[in-house]
């Protein structure tokens, strides 16, 4: 058996993370597509995901430009990772 590199560890960590969370999930089709009109197009699916899906908050580093739409919701906050874990606590 060859040892994992170093760089692999914590990749193989996050992949067996994201795969506990994912496990018992149920998969959400998206129907609509309407656009929040965010700055970045590229960002508009987050937002429709998370409505879709009743997300709780939505986590990324990029609050500034999720959270910077035209459309608000006030039960759908944007969180940094960091606001994310300490509302868990």
């Amino acid at each position: 058996m060859v040892p994992a590199r170093k760089s692999e560890l914590p990749t193989r960590a996050v992949k067996m993370r994201l795969l506990a969370a994912c496990a018992g999930r149920t998969w959400i089709k998206i129907y609509y597509g309407w656009r929040p009109n965010l700055a970045d197009e590229g960002d508009n699916h987050l937002i429709e995901l998370a409505i879709a899906g009743a997300a709780r908050a939505i986590v990324t580093h990029n609050v500034r430009d999720v959270g910077g739409g035209e459309l608000r919701w006030s039960d759908l906050p944007i969180l940094t990772p960091s606001q994310c874990l300490e509302q868990i606590k």
